[in-house]
């Protein structure tokens, strides 16, 4: 008898296997057909839109200039269907990166050696989607630290970015929104389908709460509800300011944009106002994106 029932666990065992890797193999497939294709023609330098929407600007200034503690905001957003410039302030002046800089060290990784595998695809999925630290610190640590800077700046024209200070502050890289949307423009334009698959569905599948239990759903994925994107987020302090940055993809309707708002405060700024405060900022930008044709696309 209780041979019998040992064999009949075996086998109801393996039909729920079967059941669950079916269903598992489902989902990856849906999930994946599911996905944003955000191949964009964008490899040139962006054009100027006619309009600068100076509303749009200021009501993201004064959702930061509200909350006092001596705010600093740079911001672009460029149309990577019609490749303009649509929206713009301060874009050309650097910020420290905080995470940001990790596409740098990804796109690094993959100049190098080739689209990750293994347990280093899922090492850098981590960097990416829930900013993993420690993934950043070894790969930063192992491939030059400061010269990844220099070499992806070198090659993608990056004039306003530039290596820490201290070879091992990889978050206190400088960049300008005007430059980490052109990381976006290569990313979408300028990369392989295999590579850029890679980079976009790790950013896609940002959790929440990243690696170090840090909100990072603040900015875009809290200001565009209802659209795709696929970001990276970042958040620390560097040259004695509170530094939050949300930068990546939007796609909402028939456009696709790329996003970049960087933000700064003095120390006295908690984290949860800040997000709050740059989620609004980043929010008032929708009225700036919405051309007559696409009325209403961005809520």
């Amino acid at each position: 008898m209780s041979k019998q029932f040992g064999r009949t666990q075996v086998r109801v065992g393996i039909a729920a296997l079967v059941v669950v890797v079916g269903l598992i193999a489902a989902f990856a497939l849906n999930r994946g057909s599911d996905r944003t294709d955000w191949r964009s023609g964008c490899g040139s330098a962006p054009t100027t839109a006619a309009d600068e929407h100076p509303a749009a600007i200021a009501d993201a200034r004064k959702a930061l200039l509200a909350k006092g503690n001596d705010p600093r905001l740079e911001l672009v957003v460029v149309d990577l269907g019609s490749c303009a410039v649509q929206v713009s302030w301060r874009a050309d002046q650097p910020q420290p990166t905080a995470s940001v800089v990790k596409l740098l060290i990804a796109l690094d990784l993959m100049d190098r050696a080739g689209v990750p595998s293994g347990s280093e695809a899922t090492a850098v999925r981590a960097m990416l989607s829930a900013s993993d630290d420690g993934v950043a610190s070894r790969l930063w640590t192992h491939d030059g630290g400061p010269a990844i800077v220099r070499r992806q700046a070198g090659k993608l024209g990056l004039t306003h970015t530039s290596p820490p200070r201290e070879a091992g502050q990889w978050g206190s890289t400088t960049m300008s929104p005007t430059d980490v949307v052109t990381v976006y423009r290569h990313i979408t334009a300028g990369l392989t389908e295999d590579r850029r698959e890679f980079l976009t569905e790790a950013m896609e599948s940002t959790p929440e709460n990243a690696a170090d239990g840090f909100d990072q759903h603040f900015g875009i994925p809290r200001a565009f509800p209802g659209a795709d994107w696929a970001v990276k987020q970042g958040w620390g302090s560097s040259d004695d300011r509170r530094v939050l940055n949300t930068t990546g993809l939007v796609r909402a309707g028939s456009r696709t944009f790329a996003v970049a708002v960087m933000a700064t405060w003095n120390l006295n700024m908690d984290w949860t106002t800040a997000g709050t405060a740059l989620t609004t900022a980043t929010a008032a930008l929708k009225s700036g994106l919405t051309a007559p044709a696409d009325h209403g696309f961005l809520r």
